[in-house]
C-alpha cells in the first residue's frame, strides 16, 4: 500500500493526475489511509480546476464558473474565479472573492496582489498602493518570478519604471536559466514591453528575441533581421501569447526602424477653366526615423496646381473682380510650391509644425497637436491645429485678382476636433468626430464650419489577413457662410449652410507575404442648403464705381446621389524595398478631389514582417487632419 501510494504520488508530480488516481482506485477505498484520501481529494480538486479553465478559454465562462462554485470557498478556487471576474470588468465580483480570502488570510500574496491589480484598473492609485508588494525584497525569492513580473508590471503601469526596471533586472539572470516555459516567455514579452515603455526599442527587442525561443517561436535569438522579422507575420487561429509575442515584436522592430518614402500624387476635380478645373501633383519625400522614444519626419513637398485657364483677353468672368467688366492677363491660373514639415509622434502624443508651400501667393505657418488615450472602451482623441484648405488652387494657394492687383485667398482652417471610436477586434465598430474650425484667409471673410460625422460598420469577414466590411456613415456640416465662389473676397471652398448625407461603404482586403490590397467603394445620398449672399463678401475691397458691386447670389438647394470608388496595393520587392500605387475616383456633392497615386518605400533595417493591411500611403500635409 505505501508503494502504491509513492507511485501516485510521483505521477501526480509530473503533471499525470489520471494515471495517479487509476492506481489509487485499483484498491479498494475503505483500505486507504488518510494519506491516499487527502492526495485523491487533491488530485479531482485539481481535475476539476483543470476542466474549469479550459472551459473558460473557450468562452464558456458559465459551465467554468459553476463547476467552481460548489468547491467554495477553497482558496485556490476564490482566487481563480476573482482573475476572471477581473477579466470581464466585474470589479465588485472580483473584489469580494479576493477580500474572502483576505478575511481568512490577511496576508495571502496571490490576494493582496490581485486587490493591488484590480485597483489599478479601476484608477484607485492610493488603493492599488496599499495593496501593491513592497521591493526590494532581501533574499531574492527565486521561484518567484511570475508572481514579481506581475509586481513590476504594476510598479509600471503606477509610473515608477525605475522600480519596474529593477525588478526586471533582478530576475533576469535567474530566468535566463530557466528551462523554455509559457512563464518565462511571459516574463520576456513583460520585460520587453517595459523596456520599450522606457524608450529604449533595442533593448526591448533584445528581450523580444528571447521571449520567442521562451515560447517555441524562434529556435535561438541571433536570427539575424529578415529570418526575426519574419517570425512578426501574424498567423490566424494562433494563441494568445505567440499573437502577443509577434505583435509586440513587429510593434518594436517597427520603431527602430528608419524609413524614406518618396510618394507622387496627382489629384484634382472637374470644373470650371481657371476657376474649379483643378490638376494638381504633389510629390513628398519624408524620412522617418527613431527619436525620443518615437518617431520623428520630416518631409519636403513640391506642389503644383493648374486650375486652368481663362477665356483669352479680354474676358468677363465670376473671377476677381471680372464679373461685369473687361479684364486681362493671368489667364492660366497655375502655382508651384515647396512644403517643408517637421513632426513627432509617440505613445499617445503626436506634434507636426511646418509651412504651406513656399512660392504659393499666400504663405502661413501651420500645424497641430494631438493626444489619445482610451475611456473603457472608447478610443478618444482631441487635436487642435491649422491646417490649410485645399480643395481649389484660390483656397489653398491664393490668388491675384486682374482687375485691382489685389491678392486674396489662402484660406486655413483653425479649430478643435475630438474622435470617438469603439473596436475591440469584434465583427461590430462604430466611430465618430465633431470638429469646430474658424475659417480665415486673405482678404477673405472669417468663416465659422461646423462639422458632425459618424458611422458603424460590421465585418462580414473578420480574418488576420482578411477582412471584408460593410458600413452606414453619416456627415453632417454648417458653415456660417456661403464663400465657395471664385470673386474677389471669396474662399474657393465649399460651404453650404446645410450639408448632410448617407453613405455606405463596403471594403475588401487582404494581405499575404508580399502583397496587400484594398478594394472598396460607397454609394451615398446628400442633401445641401445655401443661403442668398452678394457676389463680393468684403465691400472694402472694391474700387469705386465697379459694376455690379453690390450684385446678390441666389442660394437654394439641392439633392443628389454619388460615389465613390477606391484601389490601393502594395508590394514587397526585397528586405529594404517596397511598392504600391493608389486610385481613388469621388463623385459627390462635396467637391472632394479624385487621387492617383504610386509611392515608394526604402527601411534602413531588413523587413520581412506583416505589410500593412491596408497599404498606407503618405498623406499630404495638407490633408493631416
Amino acid at each position: 500500500m505505501t508503494l502504491r501510494y509513492a507511485t501516485a504520488l510521483y505521477l501526480s508530480g509530473q503533471d499525470k493526475s489520471a494515471q495517479a488516481r487509476e492506481l489509487l482506485a485499483a484498491v479498494p477505498a475503505r483500505t486507504w489511509s488518510a494519506d491516499m484520501r487527502e492526495l485523491d481529494r487533491r488530485l479531482a480538486r485539481g481535475e476539476v480546476l483543470a476542466k474549469a479553465r479550459a472551459l473558460h478559454e473557450s468562452g464558456d465562462e458559465r459551465a467554468a464558473e459553476g463547476l467552481l462554485q460548489p468547491l467554495l470557498p477553497d482558496e485556490d478556487v476564490a482566487l481563480t474565479l476573482a482573475e476572471w471576474a477581473a477579466e470581464r470588468r466585474d470589479w465588485a465580483q472580483a473584489e469580494r472573492y479576493y477580500r474572502g480570502v483576505l478575511a481568512k488570510t490577511p496576508q495571502q500574496a496571490e490576494a493582496r496582489l490581485g486587490m493591488a491589480e484590480l485597483m489599478q484598473a479601476k484608477g484607485d492609485e492610493a488603493q492599488a498602493r496599499h495593496w501593491l508588494p513592497a521591493w526590494p525584497v532581501s533574499p531574492l525569492p527565486a521561484d518567484e518570478f511570475n508572481y514579481y513580473r506581475r509586481v513590476a508590471n504594476l510598479y509600471q503601469a503606477l509610473g515608477e519604471s525605475g522600480t519596474a526596471e529593477a525588478i526586471f533586472s533582478a530576475y533576469e539572470p535567474l530566468v535566463a536559466g530557466q528551462p523554455a516555459s509559457q512563464q518565462t516567455a511571459l516574463f520576456w514579452r513583460d520585460t520587453a514591453r517595459q523596456r520599450f515603455d522606457a524608450g529604449d526599442a533595442e533593448g526591448a527587442l533584445s528581450r523580444d528575441r528571447k521571449g520567442l525561443v521562451a515560447a517555441g517561436i524562434a529556435p535561438r535569438e541571433d536570427l539575424d533581421g529578415g529570418e526575426l522579422t519574419r517570425l512578426a507575420r501574424s498567423q490566424e487561429g494562433e494563441a494568445w501569447l505567440a499573437s502577443g509575442l509577434r505583435s509586440d515584436l513587429d510593434r518594436h522592430y517597427r520603431q527602430s526602424q528608419t524609413t524614406v518614402s518618396l510618394d507622387s500624387d496627382y489629384w484634382g476635380s472637374s470644373g470650371t477653366g481657371g476657376l474649379s478645373d483643378l490638376r494638381a501633383l504633389t510629390q513628398m519625400l519624408q524620412l522617418d526615423t527613431p527619436l525620443a522614444g518615437g518617431t520623428f519626419f520630416g518631409r519636403v513637398e513640391l506642389v503644383d496646381m493648374d486650375a486652368g485657364k481663362l477665356p483669352a483677353s479680354p474676358y468677363k468672368e465670376e473671377f476677381g473682380t471680372c464679373a461685369a467688366r473687361n479684364c486681362f492677363g493671368q489667364e492660366h491660373q497655375q502655382n508651384t510650391g515647396t512644403t517643408l514639415a517637421a513632426g513627432w509622434h509617440g505613445g499617445a502624443w503626436a506634434f507636426d509644425l511646418g509651412t504651406t508651400p513656399l512660392g504659393f501667393e499666400v504663405v502661413d505657418w501651420v500645424g497641430g497637436a494631438t493626444v489619445e488615450g482610451d475611456l473603457g472602451d472608447l478610443g478618444w482623441g482631441l487635436t487642435l491645429s491649422r491646417r490649410p484648405v485645399s480643395s481649389s488652387l484660390l483656397s489653398y494657394s491664393g490668388t491675384i485678382d486682374p482687375g485691382t492687383g489685389i491678392s486674396w485667398g489662402g484660406v486655413r482652417a483653425n479649430g478643435v476636433r475630438i474622435d470617438l471610436s469603439h473596436d475591440l477586434g469584434g465583427a461590430i465598430g462604430f466611430w465618430g468626430s465633431a470638429q469646430q474650425h474658424l475659417l480665415t484667409g486673405k482678404n477673405v471673410p472669417d468663416n465659422w464650419r461646423t462639422r458632425l460625422m459618424g458611422g458603424i460598420y460590421y465585418k462580414l469577414v473578420n480574418e488576420t489577413n482578411r477582412r471584408v466590411s460593410v458600413g452606414l456613415s453619416s456627415m453632417l456640416w454648417h458653415y456660417q457662410k456661403d464663400l465657395s465662389g471664385y470673386t474677389l473676397g471669396q474662399g474657393g471652398y465649399y460651404s453650404p449652410q446645410g450639408y448632410f448625407s448617407l453613405s455606405v461603404p463596403v471594403n475588401y482586403r487582404q494581405r499575404t507575404a508580399d502583397w496587400s490590397w484594398e478594394l472598396g467603394g460607397s454609394g451615398s445620398w446628400s442633401h445641401s442648403r445655401t443661403d442668398d449672399s452678394r457676389r463680393y463678401p468684403l465691400e472694402g475691397l472694391l474700387p469705386a464705381g465697379l459694376p455690379g458691386r453690390n450684385a446678390p447670389v441666389e442660394g437654394g438647394s439641392s439633392s443628389g446621389f454619388g460615389y465613390t470608388l477606391n484601389a490601393i496595393v502594395e508590394h514587397r520587392l526585397t528586405d529594404h524595398w517596397r511598392i504600391g500605387g493608389r486610385v481613388d475616383i469621388q463623385q459627390a456633392d462635396d467637391y472632394a478631389p479624385s487621387h492617383a497615386t504610386l509611392f515608394l518605400r526604402y527601411t534602413f533595417k531588413p523587413w520581412q514582417g506583416d505589410l500593412d493591411m491596408p497599404p498606407q500611403p503618405l498623406t499630404p500635409y495638407a490633408d493631416f487632419d
